[in-house]
């Protein structure tokens, strides 16, 4: 008896279900507006771009505080200067990348083009 033969006795056959395809199911509360992988990307990508603006701003004012607390020392206005020229380009990446996504959902024909609504509803 060869092991194909053992094989084929053993085990069993599976043989691939007929019908329809898919799943229909109501996912609960603030969860069903996802709807396809282009919606849930979007929400994340809102996250990342609320948090990356409030760490700018955030480093902004950090960077005048350092500047106004400097007191004439030379380096540390330097390192403040610094910190504020960081915040301004920060922001602007930030500007761009929110400017792509809007550029790229208008391409793709999604309906989700504001950056509103960053949190779910229903909590």
């Amino acid at each position: 008896m060869s092991l194909a033969e053992v094989y084929n006795v053993l085990v069993p056959r599976v043989y691939a279900a007929g019908g329809e395809v898919g799943v229909d199911v109501q996912l609960p509360g603030h969860i069903s507006r996802f709807t396809n992988i282009a919606s849930v990307l979007g929400f994340v990508l809102n996250i990342i771009l609320g948090i990356g603006i409030f760490l700018t701003v955030a480093y902004l004012v950090i960077g005048g505080i350092q500047y106004v607390t400097s007191k004439g020392d030379v380096k540390a206005a330097d390192t403040a200067r610094q910190s504020i020229t960081n915040a301004v380009i920060g922001f602007v990446v930030i500007m761009g990348a929110t400017t792509i996504k809007f550029i790229v959902q208008a391409t793709l024909g999604t309906d989700d083009v504001a950056v509103d609504n960053v949190l779910p509803t229903g909590f």
